[in-house]
Order: structure tokens, then C-alpha cells, then sequence
């Protein structure tokens, strides 16, 4: 079961989304718009009852949200200005959450402490358990470098008949970590824009 729309859809995260809604609607359609999502999001109960347990706080907690917002905008604008929406919505939530990135490298051994995190954290919240399939070719506190074969965002959002929104959250890694202080990160392709995978590399320079 898809956990409670309003939960997802209600939260600190959207506001910004939703005030920008308001400015243009008004606050009583921009409020329809977004109930109609909130709905939207409930009716996926089914389709996706079956999910692995690890794959639901990724899948249910950005996947299936970020479809539902954007299936009813673009019922509402069109897809060409739904896309544009999200772009920016996006844009502005990743660079937010890189400044806690930046915020970390700059501290005394924040650099290494980062590293040794991201590690980590892609053995923990990113193997195959939550949906991944990932080839390591290196992992240390300088270096750590792999493949990501398969992904829970790619292969959902291909289901959902929306494979362009995969790349939102592509460009979040790229915003997050592309411009901190001492670490360089590189990809030079991604499953969602048609490359046989998402390679990381992301160093300490």
C-alpha cells in the first residue's frame, strides 16, 4: 500500500510548488490541482502494492509523487509547461540540499567524513535491496567509483509511461555534488538518458 497521499503531498517539501500554484490559480483551483494529485497518488495503491520493502521509502516517498504532481499539470498546462514546472521546482530543491553538502566539506575533516559517508551510504540506501544493481570498482576514503546498472527511479518511471521525470532526479546528484569544495564528481552518462548506465566517479580532488 502506497503510503497516505497527504502525508506525501502535504509536507514542507511541495510548498514552494504549491504557493507558486496559488500565484498563478488562485488559492481555491491551485487547491483542486493539487487534491486531484493527492488522488491520483491513492489510485497507484494497487499497482504498486507489491514492492519490495526496500524499495518503497524511494519509490513511494519521490517517484509516485513527483508522477502524480506532474500528471496533473500537465492535465491542467500541457506537458511541455508540467516539465518546465517540475524543472524548476526540482532545481531549486536540489541546490538547497547541496548547501548542507557544502556546508559539511568545509568543516575541519569534513572531506573525509564525506567520503567515507557516500560510501555508505550507497552499500546501504542504494544496493539491491532497495532496487539497485551496481557494479563497484573502487571504494575508499579518496576514491570510490561504480556503475549503476539498474535503478528503482528508471524502471518506475518507464512503467508509469514517463520516463523523461527520471532525469530530475539525475540532475540532483549533479547539483548535490558536482560543486563542493575538494571533492570532484564526474558522470559522463545516465541509464535515464539512454547510456547502459549511470557511472559515478567522486574523488577528493
Amino acid at each position: 500500500m502506497v503510503r497516505s497521499s497527504k502525508k506525501l503531498l502535504r509536507g514542507r517539501k511541495y510548498e514552494t510548488l504549491k504557493a507558486r500554484l496559488a500565484d498563478r490559480l488562485g488559492a481555491d483551483e491551485a487547491a483542486a490541482l493539487w487534491a486531484r494529485a493527492e488522488s491520483r497518488l491513492d489510485g497507484m495503491s494497487d499497482q504498486f502494492s507489491s514492492l519490495p520493502k526496500g524499495e518503497r521509502p524511494q519509490v513511494e516517498g519521490f517517484v509516485l509523487p513527483t508522477f502524480a504532481i506532474y500528471s496533473e499539470l500537465a492535465d491542467a498546462f500541457g506537458k511541455d509547461e508540467a516539465f518546465q514546472m517540475v524543472d524548476d521546482f526540482m532545481a531549486e530543491y536540489s541546490a538547497n540540499a547541496a548547501k548542507a553538502f557544502r556546508v559539511i566539506v568545509a568543516l575541519p575533516g569534513g572531506r573525509r567524513f564525506f567520503m567515507r559517508a557516500f560510501g555508505k551510504v550507497v552499500a546501504v540506501a542504494f544496493g539491491e535491496k532497495q532496487g539497485y544493481r551496481n557494479d563497484m570498482h573502487e571504494c575508499t576514503p579518496s576514491r570510490i567509483a561504480y556503475d549503476v546498472l539498474a535503478c528503482p527511479y528508471h524502471r518506475v518511471f518507464a512503467q508509469l509511461g514517463a520516463p523523461e521525470l527520471c532525469q530530475f532526479f539525475c540532475r540532483n546528484d549533479e547539483v548535490c555534488y558536482g560543486d563542493l569544495d575538494g571533492i570532484r564528481f564526474v558522470r559522463t552518462g545516465t541509464l535515464a538518458k539512454g547510456a547502459d548506465c549511470c557511472d559515478f566517479l567522486i574523488e577528493r580532488a
